[in-house]
């Protein structure tokens, strides 16, 4: 699924909403509603046949089922299984593309909505990732990596794969990457996304990367494609709690 065709697509009923409806709009004095549109008009039927077309083909793409849930798979602080299976997806894409990095951090409001439980159809993707990031990579000083988690910490908890800690009083405490205790003397590769290594979401730490790559690999596409794969070898979809991230005080959702 390209964007440039959903992109086409909309473009085009707004052409068929302008076109079609030559004189059904009409101003009205109203702080909620600017124009209300006179129904009774008829449709132009040349404009009908030529974006119909690719609305069958949108709707195709769009509808098509890529996996199956047990149960509804909801995002969560300190951890939850959406998160779960959102860090663990875009980092196992990641290494089949050969990108390097030690582990993956993604800010929590990437994702949006939940997933239902039954089929999971291409647009639910797109609504639960609905923006256009790309995968990057930043190497960081171990000292620098500490405040990462910090920051974490200090939301009560992100999207992480490869890396676990705990959260007490507001800390960061007992920080693992790959199953050993942070160097402050070691550098580390992060693999997140361009929104935060820009500095999205107040997180200026990453700014401060002594090497940055960037990919173009969207967060989207890539958890598409590992839902995908796990639908070739899974009948249902079923991540889990694993405690990768434990915190000393319970985290209302935002």
């Amino acid at each position: 699924m390209r964007l440039r065709q959903i992109k086409k697509f909309f473009i085009l009923l707004g052409v068929l909403a302008l076109s079609s409806c030559t004189g059904a709009y009409k101003y009205v004095s109203s702080k909620e509603r600017l124009y209300l549109i006179d129904r009774s008009l008829p449709l132009d039927s040349s404009v009908l046949n030529f974006y119909y077309p690719y609305k069958l083909k949108i709707d195709s793409q769009m509808n098509a089922v890529i996996a199956n849930t047990a149960t509804e798979i909801t995002r969560g602080r300190p951890e939850g299984r959406l998160n779960n299976l959102a860090a663990d997806g875009l980092a196992a894409i990641a290494k089949k593309h050969q990108i390097d990095f030690d582990f993956l951090h993604i800010n929590y409001k990437t994702l949006r909505v939940p997933l239902p439980p039954g089929p999971i159809r291409t647009y639910k993707i797109f609504e639960l990732m609905p923006f256009e990031n790309n995968l990057v990579s930043i190497k960081m000083k171990g000292s620098d990596v500490f405040d990462l988690f910090q920051y974490m910490a200090r939301l009560g908890g992100d999207p992480i794969s490869g890396a676990s800690f705990k959260i007490e009083e507001g800390r960061a405490t007992k920080i693992l990457i790959k199953g050993e205790t942070l160097d402050f003397d070691k550098a580390y590769t992060v693999l997140t996304n361009d929104y935060l290594a820009n500095g999205g979401d107040n997180a200026s730490v990453y700014l401060k990367a002594l090497e940055r790559k960037d990919y173009n690999v969207k967060l989207r596409n890539a958890f598409m494609e590992y839902l995908v794969q796990l639908n070739n070898t899974e009948s249902q979809i079923n991540p889990q709690i694993d405690g990768r991230i434990v915190s000393d005080k319970v985290i209302a959702d935002e």
